[in-house]
């Protein structure tokens, strides 16, 4: 078996210019001794890859997710789209601990902390309100800067508890995406995929997993949902720091009086780490100093054991290729695959794996999920249960005649009519307000897949949403409750479809282009609930097949990606399966027809590569056993034509 790359454009070890030299250290994934093309290097797009991570290293050695056992194609999709929304932890770190960082050959710690968080070692077990546990083996946590917070007035400023409302910011680059799939579609399809007998059509999957994982890797942060806002903060110093406790305090104070907007909240959990250098730092002294921290500071405490020495093909101790991490922004990976060959190669010593990996663990199994599934029980029981009873019932009946009432007394003023919580000036609902924190019960329940309370959450705001007029709040909760509906494994009937995913998806993306003018956020509504309503097959591939086609024709993307969507057209069509001898209700004419359009596309773009594959797929599902598609005149042959002066190599597929 191919070895899995680790990192995305330089040569994994074993085929590296490094084979003359002692590998027995490097702790890497047996490979064949049969030699074979070696795919270009880049993170691993396999659906196994989107479950267990490049960090899960198990304790047998390779960080590789070779061990995996391969899901199913909705397990894949739901797990691609779970871990998208997973909670957000900042870190706040001392300047010591940074330069220690940079010794180990890292810009700062959270350039060393970021990759662990892709997927928790082990599994993490999850409560949901009614006391049931679900084990996960896939939950992966998102390390972010402390410069999420949005940028706040200068101290000479005043900071204005109404300030006029900025422009938002858009779900992902549209720019960004395009080139970074220029950059996809100039290089050899092998780099997409480590199995060089793959048919066109798994390529084809690999190159839009990849796509939609970039465009899911780093929403801004918003008012109107809380998936980017910190669940958690990492206070981190290093055993060097002459002053450890009064440093973290002085971390904790910055954070605490960070002057953030008012949809922010700041009571999100507080994590004490320090990093102790084992080879220059007394051991005793660090464990003394651990021993200080909690008891100033309580139980949310963690020593990680670290070298601080830089790791290297030299180094005498086993050492691992550290990738990147695979929730990377497009620019992100931009900039990477644009920077030099050798500040790719990042190593690590094996020990400091295994003590990264039991403290994201511990901060994860011990600290994150029981502080998120407290504030998940005490918003269900405090706000959202009384609204489902009668007498939240009766509440939003006055609500909705009272707001009419006041628009027809307030239409000589122009005054919009809301419920009092909802500000039209910054649009937003300050994080107290019952509102807020019912989508931020239905995001925490999201996240943490409990995905019938998020529905029946999402569900019950986006009536008072409504009523407030507050569109992308309204919007949000519609995208959202068709997802977890899906995600719920409710039975899609056609009527199911018809009734209720339907008008969600039509009200969330109506309102996100329309009313908001945010067609970022419409093409996510679109690309999320499509791919889900692909993995049910049946009538419900249709209806994804038909919302794509929305997307194309509303123009929600750039040249390269509306390409790549009307290739996922065909894709939505191909797995409708046929019933009986004769294959009666299959759909591999329309799949055949949209790769046709697809290839189309590609050579307008002089992507003929793409494009030659496309060709070759449709004509193996239905066009090559017509005679008259071969003849001068007609699409395909005019297609070929125009791609037969590529250097085609077939060993591709």
């Amino acid at each position: 078996m191919a070895a899995i790359p680790t990192s995305l454009s330089e040569p994994s070890v074993a085929d590296s210019e490094y084979t003359g030299l002692d590998r027995s250290r490097i702790l890497s994934h047996p490979k064949s001794t049969t030699p074979s093309p070696s795919p270009a290097p880049s993170l691993s797009l396999s659906f196994s890859s989107f479950l267990t991570g490049h960090s899960a290293v198990s304790s047998g050695g390779p960080l590789s997710p070779s061990n995996a056992v391969s899901p199913s194609h909705l397990s894949a999709v739901a797990s691609l789209i779970a871990q998208s929304f997973t909670p957000r932890v900042s870190i706040f770190a001392s300047n010591d601990a940074n330069e220690f960082a940079r010794d180990k050959g890292f810009a700062s710690v959270l350039d060393l902390f970021r990759p662990f968080g892709d997927v928790v070692a082990g599994s993490v077990v999850v409560r949901d309100t009614q006391g049931i546990s679900t084990t996960l083996d896939n939950f992966g946590i998102r390390f972010t800067s402390s410069a999420v917070f949005p940028s706040t007035p200068s101290s000479h400023q005043q900071a204005s508890p109404k300030s006029r409302k900025e422009p938002a910011a858009p779900c992902f680059d549209l720019q960004d995406l395009d080139a970074l799939l220029d950059i996809y579609l100039g290089k050899d399809m092998r780099y997409f995929s480590t199995d060089l007998a793959a048919p066109p059509a798994a390529l084809h999957d690999d190159l839009y997993y990849r796509f939609l994982q970039r465009l899911l890797a780093s929403p801004p942060v918003s008012p109107h949902e809380s998936f980017a806002h910190p669940v958690a903060g990492i206070i981190a110093i290093s055993s060097r720091n002459p002053q450890p406790i009064e440093t973290l305090s002085s971390l904790y104070k910055a954070g605490n009086d960070a002057l953030v907007p008012p949809y922010m909240s700041k009571d999100y959990l507080r994590y004490y780490v320090l990093i102790h250098d084992e080879d220059h730092s007394d051991l005793d002294r660090s464990i003394a100093l651990f021993e200080r921290m909690k008891r100033h500071f309580g139980f949310h405490c963690h020593m990680v054991r670290m070298r601080s020495v830089k790791a290297d093909l030299s180094s005498s101790e086993p050492i691992l290729l550290l990738p990147q991490s695979q929730w990377i922004s497009a620019a992100e990976e931009i900039a990477f695959l644009k920077s030099l060959p050798e500040k790719h190669e990042r190593y690590i010593f094996d020990s400091d794996v295994q003590n990264m990996r039991a403290f994201v663990h511990e901060l994860v199994v011990k600290s994150l999920i029981p502080f998120m599934e407290r504030c998940v029980s005490t918003w269900n029981d405090q706000i959202a249960a009384s609204r489902r009873g009668l007498t939240g019932r009766f509440f939003s009946a006055s609500r909705r005649f009272l707001g009419s009432n006041n628009r027809g007394l307030g239409s000589g003023t122009g005054q919009s009519a809301t419920s009092g919580n909802y500000d039209p000036i910054t649009g937003s609902y300050g994080f107290m307000t019952a509102e807020s924190q019912m989508r931020k019960l239905a995001d925490y329940a999201f996240m943490l897949r409990d995905w019938k309370l998020a529905h029946s959450t999402y569900d019950l705001l986006r009536k008072d949403f409504l009523n407030d007029k507050a569109w992308k709040y309204h919007a949000g909760s519609h995208e959202m409750a068709a997802a977890s509906l899906i995600l719920s494994g409710t039975p899609l009937s056609s009527k199911t479809r018809a009734d209720t995913l339907e008008p969600l998806l039509d009200s969330a993306t109506y309102s996100y282009i329309s009313r908001c003018s945010q067609p970022t956020y419409a093409l996510r509504t679109i690309l999320i609930s499509s791919e889900l309503l692909r993995s049910r097959g049946g009538g419900a591939a249709d209806d994804a097949a038909r919302w794509l086609m929305k997307a194309i024709s509303e123009k929600l993307m750039g040249n390269l990606a509306h390409a790549l969507i009307i290739e996922r057209v065909s894709a939505c069509y191909s797995i409708r399966n046929g019933v009986g001898s004769q294959g009666w209700g299959n759909r591999r004419r329309k799949a055949a027809f949209w790769q046709l359009v697809a290839a189309k596309e590609w050579v307008g773009l002089d992507k003929k590569q793409h494009a030659r594959l496309c060709l070759d797929e449709a004509g193996e599902n239905v066009y090559d056993a017509l005679d008259w598609t071969d003849e001068p005149g007609q699409l395909l042959f005019e297609l070929r034509h125009s791609t037969e002066s590529m250097v085609y190599d077939s060993n591709v597929m």
